[in-house]
């Protein structure tokens, strides 16, 4: 494990803009319509390329941030793609089909149809994931076969069970008052974010997430790992970072000053936004040569 407490930015992958392309595009999975955005670097390719998930309740844009995100690694010259998950940013689903499995679907068919449609080189693919999207990225790296050389995380939500989503809403009173909920005829919970964000949680959502362990898996993935958290985070805590790299001792871990939850994504932080972008800009350029 490599720990770096970064307060200054890295230079060396993103340091000269370069020109690109982003297109928005619908991916079918199936019947479901995936809206999403590939963002090709200058050049004829065949270019590295890391698929993007974003963070619950959070869309594609993430504020703004994801697609900075994207401009730093399509200056380094990667091709990102980045999809909208049910019920976020510009999908027509009902966000009761924003549970796990149907998220990891998604992801898994936005790299399908980027690998078939650009020009991308199928041996130099990296994940990255923000927040639940790097429960899903982790996922993802821990399954048999997967295709990724390289997975980036910012503030996972690694290991959520039932104790942390009790957390997660306020304490196991609301927890078990949501549940309940969901598990009612109308098979959702009507909850409101601290973010003022209205969704409607599935009894899936609550089972799937349950279920799922991703770091008892991660040992099936063998390459390079970077966990990039602040250390203002109270929502992704320093500990559940940690439980990744306990989990993967090979990961890197780059904590970034003054940075909560949003890591500048829905605040003016430049410093707190540059650090996130460049971290990741660096290390999949570094691992997917």
């Amino acid at each position: 494990m490599t720990i770096l407490v970064a307060a200054s930015l890295s230079l060396s992958a993103g340091s000269a803009a370069r020109a690109e392309t982003s297109t928005d595009i619908t991916v079918m999975n199936g019947a479901r319509a995936v809206p999403a955005t590939v963002v090709i670097p200058d050049g004829d390719g065949p270019f590295p390329a890391v698929v993007m998930n974003h963070g619950h309740g959070g869309g594609r844009q993430e504020g703004g941030g994801f697609a900075r995100l994207a401009k730093a690694l399509a200056d380094a010259g990667i091709l990102t793609i980045r999809m909208d998950f049910p019920g976020n940013g510009d999908s027509k689903e009902s966000f009761t089909e924003g549970y796990l499995s149907n998220m990891i679907s998604d992801s898994n068919a936005s790299l399908a149809y980027m690998l078939e449609n650009y020009p991308v080189d199928p041996g130099k693919l990296g994940i990255l994931g923000y927040s639940m999207g790097g429960r899903i990225a982790l996922t993802i790296a821990g399954s048999p076969d997967n295709p990724y050389k390289a997975v980036g995380l910012l503030a996972p939500s690694a290991n959520w069970g039932e104790e942390l989503l009790q957390g997660f809403f306020g304490g196991p009173e609301e927890y078990a008052r949501l549940y309940a909920e969901a598990s009612t005829d109308k098979g959702y919970a009507d909850y409101t974010t601290q973010y003022g964000q209205e969704q409607k949680l599935s009894k899936t959502w609550f089972d799937e997430l349950i279920a799922s362990k991703p770091l008892d898996a991660i040992s099936a993935y063998k390459g390079p790992m970077l966990v990039v958290h602040g250390d203002k985070d109270v929502v992704v805590p320093a500990a559940v970072n940690e439980a990744v790299v306990a989990a993967y001792p090979k990961a890197s871990i780059v904590l970034v000053p003054e940075a909560d939850h949003g890591y500048g994504f829905y605040s003016d932080q430049p410093d707190v936004s540059a650090l996130v972008e460049s971290s990741f800009a660096d290390f999949f350029a570094e691992n997917l040569k």
